[in-house]
């Protein structure tokens, strides 16, 4: 019995997703000024799990976590760029994967100036086309922090259905936190 494994192996690089207006690829080193200019804004942040960066080194050592985490197969995130420019204005992943039961979360972050265009759920779109199509997944999963109205529209946007509050499930910024959780199955899969 496979336990459930992917069908496909885990990619040997962070592949590149194309939409219409974007691409999808593997955050660099260069990223480091983009990233903090993004995470380094408190309003990006508010409702995110890890503190406001505020030097270029934070920034950079952020983007080496991720590749660590790519390398044991708990985080795949790509980096946010518009079609026209080759320059970072967010980020989005799939994380937590768990290959047996065949899960993961997704999580994103788009630069403040870029609110409210509809790129949010683009890119999201794709990576979880991606996830299901090429990964194997069944389920992917949100957690959102109550007040974050903007990222439970992006998930209801794609899809996703509520299924309910898991209370003080985070630990962050000096406290506990609940998380409104939603979900979404490969069988949900919109064509959008």
């Amino acid at each position: 019995m496979d336990g459930g494994a992917p069908h496909t192996a885990w990619p040997s690089n962070v592949p590149e997703l194309t939409t219409k207006r974007l691409c999808l690829r593997a955050p660099l080193p260069r990223d480091a000024a983009a990233l903090l200019s993004i995470l380094g804004d408190p309003e990006v942040t508010r409702y995110h799990n890890m503190p406001t960066l505020t030097s270029l080194a934070e920034a950079s050592a952020a983007l080496e976590r991720l590749q660590q985490r790519y390398a044991v197969r708990d985080t795949i995130r790509w980096a946010i760029d518009r079609v026209e420019h080759c320059e970072m204005i967010g980020t989005v992943g799939l994380l937590r994967f768990d290959f047996e039961h065949r899960h993961a979360e997704i999580g994103y972050e788009i630069a403040r100036r870029w609110w409210g265009r509809g790129l949010t759920p683009e890119a999201a779109a794709a990576v979880i086309r991606y996830g299901f199509s090429v990964l194997g997944l069944h389920r992917i999963e949100a957690g959102v922090l109550p007040g974050n109205d903007a990222s439970v529209r992006v998930l209801q946007k794609l899809g996703f259905l509520e299924e309910g509050t898991r209370r003080d499930y985070l630990y962050s910024k000096g406290r506990f936190h609940s998380f409104r959780w939603f979900s979404l199955l490969e069988t949900e899969l919109s064509s959008s």
